[in-house]
């Protein structure tokens, strides 16, 4: 196949965004010389990435990698020279910055999942070539302002400041649904029906001595509030996804319309936080799951609900974004991946999602995730204790300052429980005093 313009723009659009119209005119996404040679712009020479090969094997990245001004450079060749009025790029940083923001290697390595049918973040190319944890993508924007500038032409930098947004997965609203529930639980145990593990919280709560570990929405509320609060912080917003359905094994056992999950979507609305839908683990690809769970969950807030995350991060096949456009779903907050932490679409900031297979835009907003709880704790993930988990949130945070980017972070309730062995709730607070302190 040629080179399509709309898959072209997508990416110019990206890269220059609002305000870079003009200065995407003078880039030109082609071999041949332009009409007039004095010409003042950037020509990057195509790679033939939009070629034959597209969508199979042979199109994909060998490593390593080279580099264009220490940038990893997924295809062409890192070669730059002046012809007159332009530059002739040889880095082909529009199919490079393309396969980093339609997930196009999971489009073509459709065999390669874990057990949950998610793509793992430990086989995509950043993690294997090193730079997960840089926003290339947005390293490339840089790049390409800079080549603009040199030939003489205006290429204003981003209007866009280092922004916060905390979001909370409620996959359970109780650990015990009563008092009643929580002495059973308590005897199964003690006659060696049940773990000992949760013995000692449910007998606490059985008996009236502490209230329900999950019960705790009104402490992540205050949390979140203190950052906003404190002079000098970021901008911040604070997203609370609700499940409003899902029958699995995996998913979260509690009714949207019942009084706990209305009292805690109330909780939310009063605050000034929004609400979003967590999809059912099984919902990915089930357009009529999506439909359903968004009108249950619209029902029990009383207003509509345009945002989404999949529970377990389970967005298992690009073109599943089809089926949240189709429900009335304007943006998406799952794109991270579950098994390490890093930029998966190479960018820190909101951008358009584009599927590679059909090459049209889907018309939702992704706001990508850079980290969440259980990736940085789970012994099949990252696995690190609390220093090394602190580390590497520190390091997010500062390439997405560097950027000017959005840091877009999960803690699930569940994480935030006060329980033996668990150090999210520390965690947490001393990732919100980073942020504070700039």
């Amino acid at each position: 196949m040629s080179h399509p313009q709309t898959a072209i723009d997508y990416v110019l659009g990206v890269l220059l965004g609002e305000g870079g119209q003009q200065c995407a005119a003078r880039v030109l996404y082609q071999r041949q010389e332009p009409a007039d040679p004095g010409y003042r712009a950037v020509q990057i020479v195509p790679s033939g990435f939009f070629g034959q090969g597209y969508l199979t094997r042979g199109s994909l990245p060998t490593l390593p990698l080279r580099e264009i001004d220490g940038v990893p450079l997924l295809y062409g060749e890192p070669v730059v020279r002046r012809e007159r009025g332009r530059l002739v790029v040889h880095a082909d940083l529009v199919a490079s910055a393309f396969f980093l923001l339609t997930r196009y290697e999971e489009a073509v390595r459709r065999d390669v999942r874990d057990r949950h049918g998610r793509f793992p973040g430990t086989e995509s190319l950043p993690h294997r070539a090193g730079f997960l944890q840089r926003a290339v993508v947005d390293e490339y924007a840089a790049l390409l302002r800079g080549w603009l500038r040199e030939v003489g032409l205006e290429a204003p930098e981003p209007a866009r400041r280092f922004s916060v947004v905390l979001t909370h997965d409620l996959d359970s609203l109780r650990e015990f649904p009563s008092r009643a529930s929580a002495l059973r639980v308590a005897a199964a145990a003690l006659v060696g029906r049940k773990s000992v593990r949760r013995l000692p919280r449910a007998l606490a709560v059985g008996l009236g001595l502490r209230g329900d570990p999950l019960d705790n929405l009104d402490e992540i509320i205050a949390l979140d509030r203190s950052l906003a609060a404190r002079p000098g912080s970021p901008p911040c917003r604070c997203i609370y996804f609700f499940m409003a359905g899902g029958g699995s094994e995996y998913d979260g056992f509690y009714e949207i319309d019942g009084d706990a999950a209305r009292q805690a979507v109330h909780a939310v609305r009063t605050s000034g936080a929004g609400v979003g839908l967590h999809t059912s683990y099984d919902a990915s690809g089930h357009r009529e799951l999506i439909a359903g769970q968004k009108a249950r969950l619209e029902a029990a807030c009383g207003t509509a609900v345009r945002g989404n995350r999949f529970h377990y991060l389970s967005w298992r096949e690009i073109e599943d974004g089809w089926a949240l456009a189709d429900a009335g779903i304007e943006w998406d907050a799952t794109l991270g991946y579950a098994d390490v932490a890093g930029f998966r679409l190479g960018v820190c900031r909101p951008v358009p999602l584009f599927d590679p297979v059909r090459m049209k835009p889907f018309g939702i907003e992704e706001h990508p995730l850079l980290v969440m709880d259980g990736t940085l704790s789970h012994p099949s993930y990252m696995g690190l204790d609390e220093e090394a988990a602190l580390g590497c949130c520190r390091r997010l945070v500062d390439e997405t300052r560097k950027h000017n980017g959005e840091l877009v972070v999960l803690w699930h309730n569940t994480k935030l429980a006060h329980t033996p062995r668990n150090y999210h709730p520390r965690l947490y607070r001393r990732l919100l005093g980073l942020l504070a302190d700039g």
